[in-house]
């Protein structure tokens, strides 16, 4: 299929975010998970597990502990630019830029990607995508390696400043600390 791609490139027309929102309106995608990325519509791994428990637990963390004047959206489409839309596992949003909310959240203080399958994409062209898009803190939590990759001061397609925090620390975002000993505690096997 690559191939097929790569000798197809110049003549292959991208998906603006408005038909594809369009279309999802239509109901083309009802039976399907996918995100615009690059004007190209992209399947979604089904994840499930501890993918599962880790984005279900810091939706509960966070909602908890936030001030009343943020929200956490889960699994969301984000509006990062006019050729894509990703869909962040965690996002947290103002309340007041909630009310502009029309098809997808347009500005976050932070965002989260729980990482699995999704890794390769997640630390590369999703951390382009928000950096793009100012959004002022991009989180991977990666499964994979047991970490977790902090991304802040976005500067054109790049993070300024990239931590990477292992299992047994902390780490705070929007006046909130994730414990990330439990974190990954909920992805390892039963």
């Amino acid at each position: 299929m690559s191939d097929v791609l790569a000798e197809l490139s110049s003549t292959v027309r991208p998906i603006s975010r408005r038909e594809f929102n369009a279309w999802a309106a239509e109901g083309w995608f009802a039976d399907e998970q996918v995100e615009l990325i690059d004007g190209v519509i992209v399947t979604m791994a089904a994840e499930g597990g501890p993918h599962l428990k880790v984005v279900m637990w810091l939706n509960n963390h966070l909602a908890r502990a936030l001030a009343d004047d943020r929200m956490v959206g889960v699994s969301h489409p984000y509006a990062v630019s006019e050729w894509s839309q990703p869909q962040p596992d965690v996002a947290i949003v103002r309340t007041a830029d909630f009310e502009r909310i029309t098809d997808a959240v347009a500005a976050a203080e932070l965002v989260i990607e729980v990482a699995h399958s999704s890794r390769r994409r997640d630390l590369s062209i999703k951390t382009r995508l928000y950096a793009e898009a100012a959004v002022p803190e991009y989180w991977v939590v990666d499964l994979v390696q047991r970490r977790l990759v902090i991304h802040t001061e976005p500067a054109g397609d790049r993070y300024a400043t990239v931590r990477t925090l292992d299992p047994t620390a902390a780490a705070t975002a929007v006046g909130v600390e994730v414990d990330l000993s439990t974190l990954f505690g909920l992805a390892e096997p039963a």
